[in-house]
């Protein structure tokens, strides 16, 4: 036995070091069927279930937009897919193994056969990880080396090249490689149905995406990639994009056989459901089908299981009523789908976007843009047109805004002009309809608490929950719960968001400062002592709560009008320019004109109210022209009437005047001081552009100071400080003054009020360089944390998320407080971003940034050494990262 043993051991010891001596750059049959068995049930293996793994995680990340034509294939946002970074990298981890250790890529030809299904896993995983240029390269590279029959991945890797080069919307390449693969492939040789079916799928993606696809093609596709056998949900999959597409292009009744198609085959229930919802709005019109259809959808509506998808039976309510033409019915169950909102932020924002164009198409902006604002609440980052949706919404909420403010101020105004009495009168009837009001609520609240209590007394079971029983069954705890609960909370309605349930409303702004409380800003009023003047009045039943906006004084209604009349003038804007209304536009400046014929507005709204009507060949074009040639007969409008190209003249004549300038700067940079002033003094006399006269002052000034010294020269360029203050060149002229002795005195003299100490305002120091390398800054509050701490988190994070990635963590003080714990590096701000948006989800890191103990930036190199030497620069990277870098908007 004992030799037996001895025997072994000797064998095995003999096979290992016989094996692991087989080289991969000796091509023998021995080394080949080597390293092709240990590739493949070792490390290909493991790379084959981590990404398995990987793929079924994503799964769960992956949500189907039903409102929207569903694509082929699902991707998730990008900043959701990091929960499957740790598995992706381990396959591609074990990939790089199975190639570095296993290939025998000799002479340009590789002998192990397991090499291409590593690189197509990899290329797989870096696709999942949305590094498409990584993909890409690595799909390419299979494309190059791995042709022949004896390779089986190459099909797949260019299917997925071409799909890469969609997603990096490489348009005209992913149709290239399609049409080179149906010649070279699907043409010349037989291939798989799996092979089939990802080509035809491919091909129907390709069409869907591209701009200006062909809906039809894709449907032919799709039918190919069906007679395939792709798997079951796949294939349920294409039958509800078939049924999509049919409905989308007019043809209702196969529509309909793919969607019953689609119920038939038992899909999740939201896939079942949405079906469902598009059998309903598919019907004939008849009066039969209607009747039975909404008889269906009330009774879904009343089901528990669908109490999150009210929104989308309304919305098919409404695509009846649509079909019906029942304008009343549409607008009745669009409302009521965006109010029945539960989860799905897809659908609040289609219906709340249909009914806002609704009432856009009908010039109801003001209901518009009460939807738009509803539908931004909740519209998802891939959302289909969102940059039209967020400019369109801004435009009416800017419109709004100003329609409001003349509202306001007219409705103040009215009181305003009320006698005393009349005054008092309205002020003490508001305060009793508000006392009403809170009496009424408090009644209410009263009675359902009662009724609650009511209930709990009705449920009262004799059991002590000392003896084990239900808590909820011990009266005594019941009651004891509800004293401590009214002590905490007060008599509170049975509603969501109960919690914040008091006697005055909470605005959008107000919550986010109770979100945000660093956003506040300081509204109080000051004297220029800097003492506290008496705060507003916030207390609904007293009369100050009513009267302190009202414009009782001359001053204060000046101000008003004021308002109102720039709120006119910008309605009048936004109608022409935004809206491309020219009867509201010029109604907004018909109305200025008239209510006040004397403001500043009047003479720019005269000459746009000429344009408007001339663009609408109306003869009421005379009457403002006519004004502004008799009134106003000496301004650039009324230049503008009598000779439509008179500023096209003037660009000329400053073109001709620059050129001037440029040959006085050459004399300048030349130093011919004397043709330099003389060329300048020429052109002082000819110029009227105070920013081009202040430049010729400056080279003139610095002309004399070179031929008549240093007090020649302080006195032209006071003479610029004082006639030319607030151009850029006065600032340079400031800081040549600061080298004499007596410069404080000087700008004084001159009339300038900047301080030695603040010669120019502080521009941003920080630079956007996008390509530049970057690093991600995490700032530590040392009394709060410890810095250990955090780099062992940021060490433990990276081997989880980024694990074939190395990074550099080092730290130090940028001052007693905090320190810098600096992560490098990234190429580029791009990949600086993507570990930025997964470092910010992770919940440890979250957790302390929401607490304040540290604060991750992501920083260029550039702006990196700024912010280490420059601490008093330091508060304004928070501005340069919002608008560059999108954080903190």
């Amino acid at each position: 036995m004992k030799y037996l043993r001895t025997l072994l051991f000797i064998s095995l010891t003999f096979i290992v070091l016989f094996f692991s001596s087989c080289s991969t750059q000796k091509n023998s049959g021995i080394n080949r069927a080597y390293h092709t068995v240990v590739s493949q049930y070792n490390v290909n293996f493991n790379a084959k279930e981590a990404l398995k793994k990987g793929e079924k995680e994503l799964e769960t990340k992956l949500q189907d937009n039903f409102t929207m034509q569903l694509p082929v294939y699902n991707y998730a946002a990008k900043t959701d897919i990091s929960a499957v970074y740790p598995s992706m990298d381990r396959t591609i981890e074990k990939c790089s193994k199975s190639i570095y250790k296993h290939s025998m890529f000799i002479r340009g030809k590789e002998y192990v056969k397991t090499m291409d299904d590593a690189y197509l896993m990899m290329g797989k995983a870096y696709f999942i990880k949305q590094d498409y240029n990584q993909a890409q390269r690595i799909f390419n590279y299979i494309d190059r080396n791995y042709r022949g029959k004896k390779w089986n991945c190459r099909d797949e890797g260019n299917i997925l090249r071409a799909r890469t080069a969609l997603r990096l919307k490489h348009y005209g390449e992913a149709q290239t490689i399609l049409d080179e693969f149906q010649i070279e492939t699907m043409n010349k040789s037989k291939t798989s149905k799996k092979t089939n079916m990802l080509f035809f799928a491919a091909s129907a993606e390709y069409q869907l995406t591209v701009p200006g696809g062909d809906p039809l093609a894709a449907i032919d596709f799709i039918h190919d990639a069906v007679k395939n056998k792709p798997d079951k949900t796949f294939k349920t999959r294409l039958y509800f994009i078939l049924a999509q597409l049919y409905e989308e292009n007019g043809h209702p009744a196969e529509a309909q056989k793919y969607f019953k198609r689609v119920i038939s085959r038992t899909p999740p229930y939201n896939m079942e459901f949405n079906a469902y919802m598009h059998l309903a709005t598919n019907y004939d019109g008849s009066n039969t089908s209607r009747i039975a259809i909404l008889k269906n959808l009330n009774k879904m509506l009343a089901e528990k299981k669908n109490e999150e998808y009210q929104d989308q039976i309304y919305y098919a309510m409404y695509k009846i009523a649509q079909v019906d033409g029942n304008e009343e019915e549409m607008d009745k169950n669009l409302k009521l789908s965006v109010a029945s909102y539960k989860v799905n932020g897809f659908q609040r924002t289609l219906s709340a976007i249909t009914l806002a164009d609704k009432y856009f198409e009908k010039e109801m902006y003001v209901e518009a843009q009460d939807y738009y604002d509803t539908a931004l609440l909740t519209l998802p980052n891939n959302y289909p047109q969102r940059e039209a949706i967020v400019a369109k919404g801004n435009v009416l909420r800017e419109l709004v805004d100003n329609i409001k403010v003349i509202q306001l101020q007219d409705s103040l105004q009215k009181i305003a002009k009320m006698t005393p009495t009349q005054r008092e009168n309205w002020v003490r009837e508001m305060i009793n309809k508000y006392t009403e009001e809170e009496r009424r609520q408090q009644e209410e609240e009263n009675n359902r608490m009662l009724a609650l209590m009511g209930t709990a007394d009705m449920a009262n079971i004799n059991t002590q929950t000392s003896n084990g029983k239900w808590y909820f069954y011990n009266q005594s705890l019941i009651t004891a719960g509800k004293t401590d609960f009214f002590r905490n909370w007060g008599k509170r309605k049975l509603e969501d968001n109960w919690r914040i349930s008091n006697k005055q409303q909470l605005s959008s702004d107000q919550m986010a400062l109770s979100n945000n409380p660093d956003l506040a800003v300081d509204t109080a009023e000051y004297d220029e002592d800097g003492n506290l003047i008496k705060g507003r009045e916030t207390d609904p039943k007293k009369a100050g709560f009513y009267t302190q906006d009202l414009p009782l004084t001359d001053s204060a209604m000046n101000l008003s009008n004021i308002q109102i009349a720039n709120s006119l003038y910008n309605l009048s804007i936004i109608y022409l320019d935004q809206l491309h209304d020219v009867n509201r536009s010029c109604n907004s400046l018909e109305t200025l004109l008239q209510r006040f014929p004397n403001d500043s507005l009047v003479l720019p709204s005269l000459y746009m109210l000429y344009l408007n009507y001339t663009s609408l060949h109306s003869p009421k074009a005379d009457e403002p022209k006519n004004t502004i040639l008799t009134k106003y007969g000496d301004t650039d409008y009324a230049r503008l009437i009598r000779d439509p190209n008179y500023y096209k003249r003037l660009a000329d004549q400053e073109k001709i005047m620059e050129l001037k300038y440029e040959s006085a700067y050459e004399s300048y940079e030349n130093g011919d001081w004397e043709q330099t002033i003389e060329q300048a003094n020429q052109l002082l006399s000819q110029c009227e552009d105070p920013v081009l006269k202040s430049k010729i002052e400056y080279i003139k000034a610095v002309s004399v100071g070179q031929l008549h010294g240093k007090e020649a020269l302080k006195t032209d360029l006071i003479k610029i400080v004082t006639n030319y203050s607030s151009t850029e060149v006065a600032g340079l002229a400031r800081i040549l003054l600061l080298n004499y002795d007596d410069a404080e005195e000087v700008l004084i003299a001159a009339g300038d009020s900047t301080t030695i100490t603040k010669v120019e305002q502080k521009t941003n120091p920080f630079v956007f360089k996008a390509q530049e390398d970057h690093y991600i800054v995490v700032l530590v509050q040392v009394s709060q944390l410890s810095v250990s701490k955090v780099k062992n988190d940021i060490a433990s994070f990276n081997d989880v998320f980024f694990s074939l990635q190395k990074f550099n963590v080092n730290s130090f003080y940028i001052n007693a407080n905090e320190q810098m714990i600096t992560i490098a590096k990234f190429n580029g701000k791009d990949y600086a971003m993507d570990y930025y948006d997964v470092i910010i989800k992770n919940e440890t890191f979250a957790n302390r940034i929401h607490e304040g103990s540290i604060k991750i930036m992501p920083m260029s190199a550039t702006n990196y050494t700024t912010y280490y030497n420059k601490a008093g620069e330091r508060p304004q990277y928070q501005q340069f990262l919002k608008e560059n870098y999108g954080i903190g908007k």
